[in-house]
């Protein structure tokens, strides 16, 4: 009964280890908006708020990825003020400059 318990606790200290040492490779990667999937590209929304906070950064903005993801109202001002930049053309579909028409 002992040498049961001595080997069930080795045998998890071992998992443990184990799950430990591996990469962790399960974080989403991204190119541009589209995530990057063993069947090809696929468009997401959490790659195209890496993107807006991406193009955010570039421009001078001091935003992170989180906050983007986090906040709506984030992605949607960042959309309004930066939108008309070329990289955020499907990333800001809605809320763009360019998305709404002349006003009346």
């Amino acid at each position: 009964m002992r040498n049961l318990r001595y080997l069930a606790s080795c045998a998890l200290a071992a998992a443990v280890l184990a799950a430990i040492a591996m990469p962790t490779e399960a974080r989403i990667q991204c190119q541009g908006n589209f995530q990057v999937s063993p069947y090809g590209l696929i468009a997401t929304p959490y790659c195209e708020e890496e993107q807006i906070a991406r193009v955010a950064q570039s421009r001078g903005f001091n935003v992170s990825a989180a906050e983007v993801h986090n906040n709506a109202l984030k992605k949607v001002y960042l959309c309004q003020v930066i939108g008309f930049d070329n990289r955020l053309k499907g990333s800001c579909a809605g809320y763009g400059p360019d998305s709404y028409g002349p006003v009346h």
